[in-house]
């Protein structure tokens, strides 16, 4: 056989040619779409349209993220304990509902900040349903080889949904009949002559698993940390753009769209990054220049007719880093986790890092309140750094590849599947 011959042979079959991937793909992806309107549409709707207050507007961010502070925990038992598909459909018909009633209630002249409140907590309480059962559902779906691979291909669904735009309720719906094509899974099997414990003791070895992982546990705590202060300046983001840099409506549109293309290259950068630093300079290097741009976000001079010239590439800055991020950790702790613990592990991870984001929103409406916008925007910038040098001092800067396991030479560190260490940490 020839060289040519075998490269073709041994060559991997591109993702979107298996059907299943194709489809999961095709539903995260109109799902993704559908809920920028709570990430962008919404806030705006009550920034521009309703006058909300800071305090008004932490909160409404803080509803975004609180239910996997509340909920999470214990979602995670409960998908580790049945089949993951079902729920993935029956979220998406309850959050296609639930963000149908916005225009609605506008068109009636009915809409008022209460109803925000109420329709973000409904779309937050399901898409912790949502993105907790198809994290759990892909790997047994598609084998724990190419988890980066396709999780960057989630990603950058995600990231397109944000240049193009929020979408709408009907994304929930295209959503639901892409997945109801899925093949119907199984409920995961425990391993043999395991007991059954309680939710409390399910819930604890979550919780064990992070804190026994060094990268994981490394992560997560830069994570929490970024996420917290990150939710203060994004809960009173677009109050500062339009009442102290003094900009309007369609200035803030061409902000967000910069911040939506550097997601959007962020995903496309993911892997090369990877492969050119390695998996902890990457990892650092993204929270670093996130930190930067919301510096020179905060630091953007009042009615200037240059505010939209700088804020713009800070706001690229801001999101090039965090599809990095956020592919590299999921993939490892996707393919790190034994099926029968990964729904919890993943709840423990989000509801540590959501909850935060959650605290951290009504931290920048109680800081707005206080000492006014431009000071939240500063001191949540401030925090943000804070995560990088987390990681930079952590033996996370240490790791360079994810495929490989490492040796007693590598690193003094317990031995973690799938992490190689090229130099000795202190």
């Amino acid at each position: 056989m020839s060289e040519a011959a075998a490269t073709v042979e041994t060559k991997p079959r591109s993702l979107f040619r298996q059907r299943n991937f194709a489809l999961l793909w095709a539903g995260q992806s109109a799902s993704v779409f559908g809920t920028q309107i709570t990430y962008v549409a919404v806030p705006l709707t009550a920034v521009l349209l309703l006058h909300a207050t800071p305090i008004e507007a932490g909160v409404l961010g803080a509803l975004e993220t609180l239910p996997f502070l509340l909920f999470g925990l214990f979602v995670g038992v409960l998908l580790d304990r049945r089949a993951r598909r079902s729920v993935i459909i029956a979220a998406d018909v309850v959050r296609a509902a639930a963000l149908a009633w916005i225009p609605i209630a506008y068109v009636l002249g009915v809409l008022n900040i209460g109803q925000l409140f109420v329709v973000v907590f409904v779309v937050g309480v399901m898409t912790v349903f949502f993105d907790l059962a198809y994290q759990s559902y892909l790997p047994g779906l598609l084998g724990r080889d190419r988890l980066t691979e396709a999780n960057g291909r989630l990603q950058l669904s995600e990231s397109s949904a944000e240049v193009i735009g929020p979408g709408v309720a009907v994304s929930y719906v295209v959503s639901f009949v892409t997945t109801a094509g899925l093949p119907v899974d199984e409920p995961p099997k425990p391993q043999p002559g395991a007991r059954a414990v309680s939710v409390r003791a399910s819930i604890r070895e979550g919780f064990v698993a992070i804190g026994r992982h060094p990268l994981l546990r490394w992560c997560t705590t830069a994570a929490v940390i970024i996420n917290l202060f990150s939710a203060a300046i994004m809960s009173v983001f677009f109050l500062f753009l339009v009442r102290v840099v003094g900009i309007g409506s369609t200035q803030v549109g061409l902000i967000v769209a910069a911040s939506s293309a550097g997601a959007l290259v962020g995903a496309l950068m993911a892997d090369r990054l990877t492969g050119w630093f390695g998996v902890g300079p990457t990892l650092i290097l993204s929270m670093a220049l996130t930190a930067l741009g919301y510096l020179v976000l905060g630091l953007v001079p009042g009615h200037s007719p240059a505010a939209v010239a700088i804020a713009a590439p800070a706001a690229f800055a801001v999101m090039f880093g965090v599809p990095a991020f956020n592919v590299v950790v999921v993939s490892f702790r996707q393919a790190s986790t034994p099926d029968e613990l990964l729904a919890r592990v993943t709840a423990t991870a989000r509801t540590c890092v959501l909850g935060a984001a959650s605290l951290g929103s009504l931290l920048g409406g109680a800081l707005a309140s206080v000492a006014g916008l431009r000071a939240a925007v500063l001191v949540g910038t401030g925090g943000t750094f804070v995560a990088a040098v987390v990681l930079l001092f952590s033996p996370v800067r240490a790791v360079r590849r994810l495929d490989a396991p490492p040796t007693d030479a590598d690193s003094t560190s317990a031995p973690v599947p799938g992490m190689t260490v090229q130099e000795q940490t202190s």
